[in-house]
C-alpha cells in the first residue's frame, strides 16, 4: 500500500468514525432537547429542509417528539411543536424574540429589491400600523360593500353558459382578486395582474429558500407587477379614486418622502401578501367540499337558507351583506369549513431569533435558546396534535361548527389554531381574508353547481402538491365543469 493510500485510508476511516459519532451523538435518550443526527458539518440538515420543509419536520417531530435540536446552515436551531410555547414566541417582546429578519426575507424574496434596517422600520413603523387601521373590522364595513356585486359582475357570463370547463383556481379566485382590488385600490389600481401575481408566486418557495429553478418566466411577469404598481404609486395626486387602502399608502409613502422605488417594492409585497394564501385556501376549501358530498350538500343547504330567511333572494344578499353579517351565527357550517380548512393545510413555522437568553418549559425540563441562535416554531405539528384534536389529520367540515361565536372572534374552542396568528403578531388582513373566503364559499356554492373532470373515477384526488410552500401548499391545475343552479 502507498503512502497517498494510506492516507487516504485515515481520512476515510476518520470520516466514517465522525460520521458514527455525530449519528449517535443525536440519538434521542442521551441528550435533551434530542439532536437530529447529521454527517454534513455545518450544513447538517439544510438539504432535507429545503427540499420538502413540511416533509423534513413531520418526520422528525414523529422520531424525537415535541422538542428537538437541527443544524441548519451554521445555526442549531431549537424547534418546538408545543402550543403554549408558540403562543409564547408570539407574545414575546421584540427585545427578547425578533422576527425582522422573516419581514426582510419576505420583501426582498417578493420584490427583488434589497431589503435591510429601513426596509424593517417603514414595515413596522408606518405600513403595520396603518393596515392595522384601514383593515380593521370597523373600517372594513364602509369599504367592501361593492366586493360582492363585483365579484359576480366578473362571473355572470357563465350563468348564461350551459356548461363551462374551467381551471379551479381561476375561477374562483380571479373574480374575487379583482373585486378586492377594486373596492381597496380604487378605479386607478392597473388592471391584468392577476395571473402575473400567480406566475411570481409559483417560484416563491425557490427563491425564498434560494434553490436552483428557471427564473425567466416569474422575472417577467415581476417586473410588469413592479412596473404598474410604480405607475399607480406616481399618479400626481392622491384621491377617493385610489380607494381607501391605495389612498392611506400613497399618502404614507409621500408624507414620509419615501422614494418611488422603495414604494413600489413595499407595494409589490402587500400585494404579494395580501392574495397569494388566500388563493390557496380558497381553492383547499373547495377542493375538500368536492370531495366530501355530505359537507358539500350541508354548507349548501346553510347557504341557500340563510340568503332566503335573511336577505329575500340573491340580489337582496349582493347589494347588502357586509362583514359583520358573516361573522355570526348565521353561518357556523361555512366557518368551521374555512377554520378546518386553514387547520389542515396551513404548513408555516413560526421563525424567530434569540435577541438574548431565552427559556422555555417542556414537560417539566427548561429548553434554553441561546442569544443568535434561532427557534422554530413547528405550527402544522401542534394543529394536527391528537391530544387536541380527534382525528387531527382528517378534514372534519362541522369541526368548529358548535363553536362559541364572540364579536370578533373566531370560534376555536380554545384549542391550538395559529394559522392568522396570536396576540401581538396577528395577521394584518385577517378580517379582510375571512370576508372574502366566506363571500366567494356563498356566491359559487349557491349559483354554481361545481364538478370535477373526472369525477368518477376521483383521479382528481388527493390533487398532487409541491414539497416546498410558503405557508400552504400549492396544487397541480384541478379542472371543473361549472354549470348555473
Amino acid at each position: 500500500m502507498t503512502v497517498m493510500s494510506l492516507v487516504a485510508y485515515g481520512i476515510a476511516l476518520v470520516a466514517i468514525a465522525y460520521a458514527y459519532a455525530l449519528c449517535f451523538s443525536g440519538s434521542k435518550g442521551e441528550t435533551f432537547p434530542p439532536r437530529v443526527p447529521t454527517l454534513l458539518p455545518w450544513i447538517g440538515s439544510a438539504f432535507e429542509y429545503l427540499n420538502s420543509p413540511s416533509e423534513f419536520l413531520a418526520s422528525c417531530h414523529k422520531k424525537y417528539g415535541s422538542v428537538y435540536k437541527v443544524l441548519i446552515g451554521g445555526h442549531e436551531a431549537v424547534v418546538t411543536s408545543s402550543a403554549s410555547v408558540i403562543s409564547s414566541m408570539y407574545a414575546a417582546d421584540p427585545g427578547a424574540l425578533g422576527v425582522h429578519t422573516t419581514h426582510i426575507d419576505i420583501y426582498e424574496t417578493v420584490s427583488g429589491c434589497k431589503g435591510g434596517p429601513d426596509v424593517y422600520r417603514v414595515t413596522t413603523q408606518l405600513i403595520f400600523p396603518m393596515l392595522d387601521q384601514r383593515l380593521s373590522r370597523r373600517a372594513l364595513e364602509d369599504c367592501v360593500p361593492t366586493i360582492a356585486q363585483a365579484v359576480y359582475n366578473r362571473i355572470k357570463p357563465y350563468t348564461e353558459m350551459q356548461t363551462a370547463r374551467v381551471s379551479l383556481v381561476d375561477f374562483v379566485n380571479e373574480p374575487l382578486y379583482v373585486a378586492t382590488n377594486l373596492a381597496l385600490f380604487g378605479t386607478r389600481f392597473p388592471s391584468g395582474t392577476y395571473h402575473d401575481l400567480c406566475t411570481l408566486d409559483v417560484t416563491m418557495p425557490e427563491r425564498f429558500f434560494r434553490v436552483p429553478f428557471w427564473p425567466r418566466k416569474s422575472e417577467r411577469a415581476r417586473r410588469r407587477l413592479a412596473a404598474k404598481c410604480g405607475d399607480y404609486l406616481n399618479t400626481g395626486d392622491v384621491s377617493d379614486a385610489d380607494g381607501p387602502l391605495g389612498f392611506a399608502f400613497k399618502k404614507l409613502f409621500r408624507d414620509n418622502n419615501i422614494p418611488l422605488e422603495a414604494a413600489t417594492c413595499h407595494m409589490l409585497t402587500l400585494l404579494w401578501g395580501m392574495h397569494t394564501n388566500t388563493f390557496v385556501v380558497m381553492l383547499w376549501m373547495f377542493l375538500f367540499l368536492l370531495n366530501d358530498h355530505d359537507a358539500l350538500v350541508a354548507v349548501r343547504d346553510e347557504i341557500d337558507k340563510a340568503i332566503k330567511t335573511e336577505f329575500g333572494d340573491f340580489d337582496t344578499f349582493l347589494a347588502n351583506v357586509k362583514p359583520k353579517e358573516l361573522e355570526g351565527k348565521l353561518f357556523p357550517l361555512l366557518t368551521s369549513v374555512i377554520l378546518e380548512t386553514m387547520r389542515v393545510v396551513i404548513m408555516f413555522v413560526v421563525f424567530r431569533i434569540a435577541k438574548r437568553d431565552w427559556e422555555f418549559k417542556d414537560g417539566g425540563r427548561t429548553v434554553l435558546v441561546p442569544k443568535g441562535e434561532f427557534i422554530l416554531g413547528n405550527a402544522q405539528a401542534a394543529h394536527l396534535d391528537e391530544t387536541w384534536y380527534k382525528d387531527g389529520h382528517k378534514f372534519v367540515f362541522d369541526r368548529y361548527a358548535q363553536g362559541d361565536y364572540q364579536e370578533g372572534r373566531l370560534p376555536t374552542g380554545g384549542n391550538p389554531w395559529f394559522c392568522l396568528g396570536v396576540g401581538r403578531h396577528l395577521c394584518k388582513g385577517r378580517y379582510i381574508a375571512m370576508y372574502e373566503i366566506k363571500l366567494a364559499a356563498l356566491i359559487f356554492l349557491h349559483r354554481f353547481e361545481i364538478i370535477p373532470v373526472n369525477e368518477g373515477t376521483k383521479s382528481w384526488w388527493p390533487p398532487k402538491t409541491t414539497k416546498r410552500n410558503l405557508g400552504v401548499p400549492r396544487t397541480e391545475t384541478v379542472m371543473v365543469d361549472v354549470r348555473v343552479r
